[in-house]
């Protein structure tokens, strides 16, 4: 499996958040999910999506992209 289409755990998604300043509500927007969609991911009951995923490993690799929202 290549890095960029793996899916974000659980622990790398909230290490994302507490890296970057966001809040649930915040990341929610961001990507386009709703705020239970982040919930069940931080809380395991389901994977992070692919595409979220690759959103957030972009971010991650150029923060100055969260600026734009």
């Amino acid at each position: 499996m290549r890095y960029h289409n793996r899916v974000m755990t659980s622990n790398e998604l909230q290490e994302f958040m507490n890296k970057h300043g966001l809040s649930i509500r915040e990341l929610s927007d961001i990507l386009g999910v709703t705020t239970g969609a982040i919930h069940h991911w931080l809380s395991g009951i389901r994977k992070v999506s692919v595409t979220s995923s690759r959103l957030m490993r972009l971010f991650d690799k150029y923060p100055r992209l969260l600026e734009e929202f």
